[in-house]
């Protein structure tokens, strides 16, 4: 039988965390070509990478708690219907 991944507390934790760094890659990629378009020269401040960050875990731990709590219903579903095709 196919053991399927369960959502359990530690993906939800490895999903938060996986979405914050892809956040903050994007995020910062694109405060990067916006600031060369607009102004022609990037110069970061400290206040730009604090706010990627706290937008990076906003976003990130939305996500990943969204797709988390739709594999909860998703497997609550699987359990209470029953198979199609009895063998």
């Amino acid at each position: 039988m196919k053991r399927k991944n369960k959502p359990t507390i530690w993906l939800l934790f490895l999903s938060i965390v996986y979405m914050f760094v892809c956040c903050v890659v994007f995020f910062s990629l694109a405060l990067i070509v916006v600031k060369l378009v607009i102004s022609h020269s990037v110069s970061i401040e400290q206040s730009d990478i604090k706010n990627i960050l706290i937008v990076s875990g906003i976003a990130g731990g939305a996500a990943a708690l969204r797709s988390w709590f739709f594999a909860k219903i998703d497997e609550r579903k699987a359990r209470k219907s029953t198979p199609s095709d009895p063998e």
